[in-house]
């Protein structure tokens, strides 16, 4: 796409502003509110930690010295 000046929209550059006739302008508090942070994955990080905190104890399990004579057989 080149940088040439074109004139597509000259016909409307100067109109004014669409206001509806129907619904009034939300206020500004409004408008800020929608792009506020927000918690989209709520439990994701107890998900999170409790999944490693399982992983963790598997592996100490896993790593556990194990005594042959207890009759132990791996799976």
């Amino acid at each position: 796409m080149s940088l040439t000046q074109t004139h597509r929209y000259d016909d409307i550059i100067g109109l004014p502003h669409h206001q509806s006739r129907l619904h009034s302008r939300m206020p500004r508090s409004g408008r800020a509110a929608q792009f506020m942070p927000f918690a989209a994955l709520t439990g994701y990080e107890a998900v999170i930690e409790h999944a490693a905190l399982a992983n963790e104890e598997a592996v100490a399990r896993a790593n556990a010295p194990v005594d042959v004579a207890d009759g132990y057989m791996p799976a």
